[in-house]
């Protein structure tokens, strides 16, 4: 695939992360750094806001545009550790609004047990925006209706709320418990918002998604300014230093193209105030997950893009769940699988064969075999230069492995499962399996105007892979693998759920049309 040709590559060696931060950095040099699967869709679409903020802040007429041919130009985000403070770390508002009716010992009451919490933020300030403690307290607890938690980490420094604009906008941290230091956390932000950014930056049309943003980053928008109302002055200051070590592989690729692509048409939409973030995030993070697979299947020396086959789940086990159960268990198991090629076509090059055949000492030939592996994937033996190529071959393919399973490996079955794409509903094994939240993101990003049930179904398919009926899956299996009728069945109960959705629509000439319920034409 033209996206893997070599004047399209990044310099692997500019990568400011690659010989010092790992041992190995094989899974970096071919998909990027770093594909994070703790993350979830929420988190990284926050991530890559605070990204897109910084940048427009910076320069508003170069964002989305690469500022570095080869990874993240350097930027800075802001912690707001004010606003945090109020929302999460301030446990005795409700009580002492309740308590009593006396304004003033209210706020001298609450301020005494804020004193220490933000480090040395004095919150006097909110003395003279709000004309009562219970309107200050009733706005705080409104905004943390709107919180997005993450179950696996619940410190104030890593909670977040609802990006109503950019005063809602803030980096994760984490503090240090002794000396009291907040520092930025790579746990909840693990870059993949980095990636996200730089997608939308390279795609053909991303500067197209500048003026689009650029509104949600509008300090003037009404739910914004309630957030501001609450904000500490000190929150402006941008205090996390980015440095820009995040590296996408690939100049161009299609998943990029088709991430802005699809962006564009949900702000197309005009959908009010933030309603497009119910469908931007998880076709945000659904690109992350085909860009990975897109790249997996090339770098394994597949002709052709991966098919994702969606069960429309069925009453009783039939041949299409099966066909998704194996598709889901291929392409989860591809991105190893590629790893594992380039580490075989590297085994392949001459010069490591001829460094096999060569009469010389073993212990040269393990140095130089060593400076090899080192050259071409960063990676150092632990044991030292004494390791025999063959073993030193097979240490590193068992650390990108082991490492691969806990990280960028996770990537697939984690974003798909939360984005609604998969699940092991009515069985023991995951499958492609949308829900009823993600088929009308689908509709919502690829129907502009009513289009023909069949026409939707192979733009599913051209554009994303996605296999519902008989036709695509005609065109993405092997004769072997496909059943007809089965598909058929399966395509049924697609143009059922769509119908029962509001967005499928039967006419008089029989032919059954999907429509957006957002596009102002049905």
């Amino acid at each position: 695939m033209n996206f893997l040709a070599q004047g399209n590559r990044a310099d692997v060696s500019s990568a400011s992360g690659a010989p010092g931060q790992s041992t190995v950095w094989v899974e970096e040099a071919l998909f990027g750094h770093r594909l994070w699967p703790r993350q979830t869709p929420w988190l990284l679409f926050l991530e890559f806001l605070n990204v897109a903020e910084a940048f427009h802040r910076m320069d508003a007429e170069t964002a989305f545009t690469p500022r570095a041919p080869d990874r993240l130009h350097p930027y800075r985000m802001r912690f707001r550790l004010g606003l945090r403070a109020i929302l999460f770390s301030n446990d005795d508002m409700e009580r002492i609004a309740a308590a009593s009716d006396d304004n003033e010992s209210q706020w001298t009451e609450w301020l005494a047990s804020m004193q220490g919490l933000s480090a040395g933020t004095d919150f006097e300030y909110l003395r003279d925006r709000f004309s009562s403690f219970r309107d200050f307290a009733e706005l705080v607890g409104l905004v943390r209706q709107t919180k997005l938690e993450n179950e696996h980490n619940r410190r104030a420094t890593s909670r977040f709320i609802f990006p109503f604009g950019v005063d809602a906008l803030f980096s994760d941290a984490i503090q240090n418990d002794k000396t009291g230091t907040i520092t930025a956390d790579f746990n909840n932000f693990g870059r993949t918002g980095e990636i996200l950014y730089m997608m939308a930056s390279r795609a053909k049309r991303g500067s197209e998604l500048r003026a689009s943003f650029a509104a949600l980053f509008d300090p003037n928008q009404s739910k914004n300014r309630l957030i501001a109302r609450l904000s500490a002055p000190s929150d402006d200051e941008a205090n996390r230093d980015q440095k820009g070590e995040t590296y996408l592989p690939y100049r161009q690729h299609p998943a990029f193209d088709r991430l802005a692509q699809d962006w564009i048409a949900i702000f197309a939409l005009g959908l009010p105030g933030q309603d497009a973030f119910a469908h931007l995030v998880p076709i945000g993070t659904f690109h992350v997950v085909l860009y990975q697979l897109e790249t997996a299947a090339a770098l394994a020396g597949r002709p052709v893009r991966p098919a994702l086959v969606c069960e429309l789940i069925a009453p009783k086990r039939e041949f299409v769940r099966q066909r998704s159960i194996i598709s889901y268990q291929d392409n989860d198991s591809l991105t190893l699988r590629a790893l594992d090629a380039v580490i075989t076509r590297f085994e392949e090059e001459l010069e490591w064969v001829a460094l096999l055949n060569e009469e010389v000492s073993d212990q040269e030939r393990a140095d130089r075999a060593a400076d090899l592996i080192e050259a071409r994937f960063h990676y150092r033996e632990t044991a030292g230069r004494s390791t025999a190529p063959h073993d030193l071959i097979a240490n590193l393919r068992r650390e990108v492995e082991e490492k691969h399973e806990v990280g960028a490996g996770r990537v697939h079955s984690s974003y798909t499962k939360q984005i609604g794409l998969s699940s092991s509903r009515g069985t023991n094994r995951m499958r492609y399996a949308p829900n009823d939240a993600l088929l009308k993101t689908l509709v919502v990003t690829r129907v502009a105007e009513r289009i023909e049930f069949k026409r939707f179904l192979s733009d599913l398919y051209e554009h994303y892979g996605l296999v519902f009926g008989e036709t695509e899956a005609r065109a993405a299996l092997d004769p072997a693998e496909f059943d007809a009728a089965a598909f058929e069945r399966n395509r049924a109960r697609l143009e059922a759920r769509l119908a029962s959705m509001g967005l499928l629509q039967r006419l008089s000439d029989g032919c059954a049309y999907v429509v957006n319920p957002f596009s102002g034409e049905q």
